[in-house]
Order: C-alpha cells, then structure tokens, then sequence
C-alpha cells in the first residue's frame, strides 16, 4: 500500500476530479431510470420488457462507473463515496495509519480521519510542520 504526504495526496486531486466528472453524471442517470422503473412498476398494465431493459441499462452503467471508480484505486486512493464524493488516501501522522480525507470540491487535503473512523470522525491536518501534518 501507498502511504501518501498531503503533497502528493493533494496532486492528484485535479485527476480525481476529472474521473468525477464522468462518474457523477452517469450516477444521475441512474437515479432518474430507477425512478422510470418505480413508476412502471406502480403502473397499471406493467411493462415488463422496458422494467428489464432499464435494469440493463442500470447494471451497465454501474459497471461503468466501476471502471472509473478502479482509476482512482489504480492512483493508490480509496474511494469511499459518491454522495458526497469523498476519496481517502493512505497516510501515517506520528506513525499511525491515518486517511487523509478529501470531499469533492475541496481544493486542499485539510483533514484527517482514522482508519476505522470515518467521514464523521474528520479532524483538520495542522499546518505544516506540525506534529500532526501528513
């Protein structure tokens, strides 16, 4: 396992970004066909050639999303969520197994969490230098 700086972390931020701008989209089109097949199935006289065409297309684009899901693995990073897009990156403060924590739209890695923490348990990275910098 990669163990990254807040430097690095930080780096690739722009390429985490750019794999987030092909998978939200395709999560938005997945939201709006599990709403067509609510409707369908509540409708009367069922369709159930279209129901199984849009779980399909479902499960294709979540294949999809998937495969740029790796992309961000393949950098050493963990994805840990789409709603909020939140990406983690193997790091060590004072030799403990840290995550540092970034949130989609954050321009800097300004936290932290431990590793069986969670987003809810993120605390702000000191400034450099300090003992609590990654």
């Amino acid at each position: 396992m990669k163990y990254f700086n807040r430097a690095e972390a930080e780096a690739l931020i722009p390429e985490i970004e750019r794999i987030l701008g092909y998978v939200l989209p395709v999560l938005e089109s997945i939201k709006e066909k599990s709403r067509l097949i609510s409707e369908l199935e509540a409708a009367p006289g069922k369709h159930p050639a279209e129901i199984a065409l849009e779980k399909a297309q479902i499960q294709f684009l979540i294949a999809g999303i998937d495969e740029w899901l790796a992309k961000i693995v393949e950098l050493g990073a963990i994805p840990k969520g789409l709603e909020p897009a939140l990406v983690d990156f193997p790091s060590r403060i004072g030799g403990q197994e840290i995550y540092l924590c970034w949130k989609a739209g954050e321009k800097r890695i300004a936290y932290y969490h431990g590793i069986t923490d969670g987003f809810a348990g993120r605390k702000p990275l000191l400034s450099e230098g300090s003992s609590a910098t990654a």
